[in-house]
């Protein structure tokens, strides 16, 4: 091979496929996590290598759907935590299946990743062109680095939260917030192009994961590193019912109504409750979730996980709020508490099962509204399971035809479960 590469810490050949011995399996697993563990990398399958770790040949290797699966079900099953990874086929121009994989592994914040050795944990790096272990004392630097960076980025929401509440008119209304931040930042040019773009994509849409009322998004704009929708009419005053705000590393934060105090009180300015309706809130999350998530993938080409806060606001001493249905017409209290502060959830998810409608991202959005609702002393939320199933019987009767035909779009299973 003319101009050849050598083997580097990011980039490691291998001749054939990993084999079907446990050893092999093993040095695959290793592979991988040594990649996640270190700066992150490609390993390039159908190369073959000298002594001196050049590319010196490339027979390549079969390429197959059932190959691609096999070698995630490995890492899968042998690798913890799991890490951000993929299995690339590249087709050789001159033979059909036939070519090379590329399993590129991006530089995990979730390190550090064990992979089970003669029944121990063993924690492996790229050291050159070669892998070693971490010692103990290098695994223990690395969870404070990964606890470190977990609690950096639930700052980073928290932060961009508080950004957008400053978008809210929250003199009459209650609002569900959803922010998602990448662990691994994407990035995006802001120019006339993306905004225009933008607007096409959202303006006049509803973004909700079913729709139950009549809120869109009306104008689209931009801010300093982000793009901005709100329900607002022009650019003056704040949003009422909806607004988002998306930035350039692939962030972004959400906001929907879910309790309007002026349909409980003349005056919405002296209301001590709010009324926040549990079928508001599920379907906020879900489409809040899906929104950002999008954003993320398509826009900021973000990938892997993203940690995810989850909140309601305002909430207070002075106005709290309480959590309720009004499926049979009549509204009720759900739960026995009323919450006196914001309450809020935090977790971890795969950006691309929320991007699409599907089971992971409606088992997604029930593990933040039960976060929520349980702030509420009610111990799960109805509408949907954290398999990801949706429980049609707590969707209004009005709506259930839309959550069906979604749910069918996204191969999402319906239950007739009663939760006694």
């Amino acid at each position: 091979m003319d101009n050849q590469v050598t083997e580097h810490y990011d980039l490691d050949f291998k001749r054939g496929l990993y084999g079907g011995k446990d050893s092999d399996k093993k040095d695959l697993a290793g592979d991988v996590a040594a990649m996640a563990n270190t700066a992150g990398g490609v390993i390039v399958l159908g190369v073959d290598e000298d002594d001196q770790a050049r590319a010196c040949a490339a027979p390549g290797v079969e390429l197959s759907d059932g190959e691609v699966g096999r070698i995630r079900q490995i890492v899968s099953s042998l690798v913890s935590p799991l890490p951000t990874f993929d299995v690339l086929p590249v087709p050789s121009p001159e033979q059909d299946h036939h070519g090379f994989f590329l399993i590129a592994v991006p530089r995990s914040p979730n390190a550090p990743h064990a992979v089970l050795v003669n029944n121990a944990l063993r924690f492996p790096r790229r050291n050159g062109t070669t892998t070693t272990y971490l010692a103990e004392p290098e695994v223990a630097t690395a969870y404070r680095n990964r606890f470190t960076g977990m609690q950096s980025r639930l700052d980073e929401a928290a932060r961009y939260e508080a950004d957008l509440i400053q978008r809210l008119d929250t003199s009459a209304t209650t609002f569900a917030i959803v922010t998602l931040v990448p662990d691994v930042a994407g990035g995006f040019t802001l120019d006339t192009k993306t905004l225009k773009g933008f607007k096409d994509e959202v303006i006049h849409k509803d973004p909700f994961g079913v729709q139950l009322g009549h809120t869109i998004w009306y104008r689209a704009s931009v801010g300093s590193g982000r793009l901005v929708a709100d329900d607002r009419m022009s650019g003056k005053g704040t949003a009422t019912r909806l607004a988002s705000e998306l930035y350039e590393s692939g962030a972004g934060s959400f906001a929907a109504i879910v309790a309007n105090r002026e349909a409980m009180v003349p005056n919405a300015a002296s209301a001590s409750v709010s009324d926040v309706d549990d079928e508001y809130l599920f379907n906020a999350l879900w489409g809040g979730l899906r929104f950002l998530a999008q954003h993320a993938r398509d826009r900021a080409a973000a990938g892997g996980h993203a940690t995810v806060r989850a909140s309601i606001w305002p909430v207070s001493n002075s106005l709290q709020a309480r959590l309720v249905q009004s499926r049979r017409h009549f509204r009720d209290q759900i739960g026995d508490q009323q919450a006196d502060r914001p309450p809020y959830v935090s977790a971890v998810f795969d950006i691309d099962g929320l991007a699409e409608d599907g089971e992971p991202l409606i088992a997604a959005s029930a593990v933040l509204a039960n976060g929520i609702v349980q702030h509420f002393g009610q111990p799960e939320a109805l509408q949907a399971t954290t398999d990801g199933a949706i429980r049609i019987k707590y969707w209004h009767h009005e709506v259930q035809q839309r959550v069906r035909a979604v749910a069918q779009g996204g191969a999402i299973t319906i239950t007739e479960e009663i939760v006694n």
